[in-house]
């Protein structure tokens, strides 16, 4: 059963700056999030990876409406699973399935997240 739906737009242009902001990277980014970022060499790269895990996690956020306590954007990981779609993994809700969507133009990111509860 779906229990809820989240979507979220991101320009890319707001990014430009923050991914080199450290507190930023550290507030949003999870520990493995962040080795693969700072693996990244290209500086279109880490902004479009960043605005990315953004946008999914804001989406995230919007599925649910609400948390019993409010959300840590570094408790959420999204990683690449075995054919390299986006896998959503969070200490918040762990019993239900969250299938995640991402799209990146050259000036934007756009996220979509669907949860079921089994």
């Amino acid at each position: 059963m779906i229990k809820g739906i989240g979507i979220d737009i991101e320009e890319l242009e707001r990014f430009a700056v923050l991914y080199e902001d450290e507190t930023f990277v550290q507030k949003i980014l999870s520990p493995s999030e962040r080795l693969i970022f700072q693996g990244l060499s290209h500086p279109q790269r880490k902004i479009s990876f960043l605005a990315g895990r953004f946008a999914v996690k804001e989406a995230y956020t919007k599925a649910y409406r609400t948390f019993e306590t409010p959300l840590n954007f570094t408790d959420v990981s999204i990683v690449h699973d075995a054919h390299g779609a986006p896998q959503l993994t969070s200490k918040y809700r762990p019993e239900d399935t969250v299938w995640v969507s991402l799209a990146h133009s050259q000036k934007t990111v756009v996220a979509t997240v669907v949860v079921e509860h089994a």
